[in-house]
């Protein structure tokens, strides 16, 4: 049981990595500049 609880604890942890980079490469090639929601990314860019 423990070996199937952590072959899918990191089959979604690779799935959600997978999907963030999608994410972030789709709106680069859309050329809209990506940001975290923080307004981190905003303040290094000035």
């Amino acid at each position: 049981m423990a070996v199937r609880a952590i072959t899918l604890s990191i089959a979604m942890i690779a799935a959600t990595a997978l999907w963030g980079l999608s994410v972030y490469s789709a709106d680069a090639m859309a050329g809209k500049v990506s940001h975290d929601g923080y307004g981190v990314s905003s303040i290094t860019q000035n």
